[in-house]
């Protein structure tokens, strides 16, 4: 097949990245040919399809919109983007009119790109499979949380609520602008366009359907990841870690809890904790900012890692920890420290406890409870090696989230959808 590949960043900027380069790597080697489509970025892999690609909202280094320098034509075109935008439109159509790809396999779309993606697919024949990486169809804010606490008021609902609580950056101004995005897309049927969805976890695919998607399009596909050669443990691993994005819903603020608690108990004052991520966030520098406040001995903030760190860090650590706050979709830092085998300790909430729950794989503690995570740690570190949790994790990763297995079922579902066309 030719297949139309559509995100709104065309570099590693998090997961949703590495997961699509990931595939479109398989998909060549079995022959299949890949036609990119995003937004114009210095940072985009090099390819002869980004003459086709849109300018950002703001400048070619701004990708989130608190970096954006915002300016009349700025404003304009975000606007754009979030309801409906012809520039997006009319490229796309373009690059589908000279590629004429078999299908589409869209992943971000919203807000960056904006749903004008669909109405292009559509209009030119190529039928679309839309990956559900966030809950945005369903929640103006995407992540369904509120003041550190899941929240649904607007699943299966009109959004107004999340105007009221400004739960997009604290403004009322940019969460009217996504609940009305919102509105419209539903409203000229947008998301009927697309012939099938591709569920990364349980939760999603129930939020979604419990949203107005329907059921009978919703194809339930873990997320793939390659299990990585045994980790020799020792009792030198004496060191636990967070890799992620450096955001308040990922719960950082909660381990930090923890490890004060336990410092304070007198266990793990060996233990270095390292918490990987990008610290120029508004979350990073609050963090710093309570550090400078109430040290923590031996926490560590190596920044931002490539692919090869992340993984010396995973393989040479005795657990990681994922504390979000939120039902996650199927986080990749928790799938590749699976796949080292190295046990995770996670929030026993959405996608988390679907991956860990029954597996042996890690622990589950109660979302956001430092308490609960201090004694989840406690239980890790009387046991050093965690070779148990550790082969379950390989077993888990091996039986769940194959490579192989994953995108035989992906290109069974893109060659399905042409069928009815």
């Amino acid at each position: 097949m030719k297949i139309c590949l559509v995100n709104y960043r065309y570099f590693v900027s998090s997961g949703p990245e590495r997961y699509m380069f990931a595939v479109k790597r398989l998909l060549e080697a079995r022959g299949h040919e890949i036609v990119p489509f995003s937004v114009r970025y210095r940072r985009d892999e090099p390819t002869p399809w980004e003459r086709y690609f849109v300018p950002p909202i703001a400048g070619d280094d701004e990708i989130v919109f608190r970096q954006h320098s915002w300016s009349i034509s700025s404003f304009r075109r975000a606007l754009e983007r979030a309801f409906y935008s012809r520039e997006v439109y009319d490229a796309l159509s373009r690059e589908l009119r000279d590629a004429r790809p078999d299908v589409a396999y869209v992943l971000h779309y919203m807000r960056k790109l904006s749903p004008s993606v669909l109405t292009a697919l559509h209009d030119n024949g190529v039928p679309i499979v839309v990956r559900l990486s966030d809950f945005a169809m369903v929640c103006p804010q995407q992540h369904m949380v509120r003041n550190d606490e899941i929240c649904e008021l607007c699943v299966g609902r009109r959004p107004w609520p999340s105007v009221r609580y400004r739960c997009v950056q604290g403004s009322f101004g940019a969460s009217a602008v996504n609940a009305l995005a919102m509105e419209y897309a539903h409203h000229k049927g947008f998301f009927d366009l697309i012939d099938a969805f591709v569920a990364p976890s349980d939760i999603m695919r129930q939020k979604m359907i419990e949203g107005g998607l329907p059921a009978a399009k919703m194809r339930l596909l873990p997320t793939l990841v390659e299990a990585r050669p045994a980790r020799a443990c020792t009792l030198r691993d004496e060191r636990i870690c967070y890799v992620g994005r450096i955001e308040r819903i990922k719960g950082i603020e909660v381990l930090l809890d923890a490890v004060e608690l336990l410092r304070r108990g007198g266990v793990g004052h060996d233990v270095e904790v390292v918490i990987a991520g990008d610290m120029s966030t508004p979350t990073g520098e609050a963090i710093r900012a309570r550090l400078r406040e109430r040290p923590i001995s031996g926490v560590v903030f190596p920044g931002q890692l490539d692919e090869t760190a992340v993984l010396e860090l995973l393989q040479s650590s005795l657990a990681s920890v994922v504390p979000s706050l939120w039902y996650e979709n199927t986080p990749n830092s928790m799938l590749e420290s699976l796949a080292c085998g190295t046990p995770v300790i996670a929030s026993d909430l959405g996608s988390m406890h679907d991956i860990l729950h029954d597996t042996g794989a890690g622990l589950l503690f109660r979302v956001g409870d430092p308490v609960a995570l201090a004694d989840a740690l406690r239980t890790a570190l009387a046991k050093p090696c965690a070779e148990t949790m550790g082969e379950h994790a390989h077993t888990l990763v091996r039986e769940r989230h194959d490579p192989s297995w994953h995108v035989d079922a992906l290109v069974d579902l893109l060659e399905g959808v042409q069928e009815p066309r």
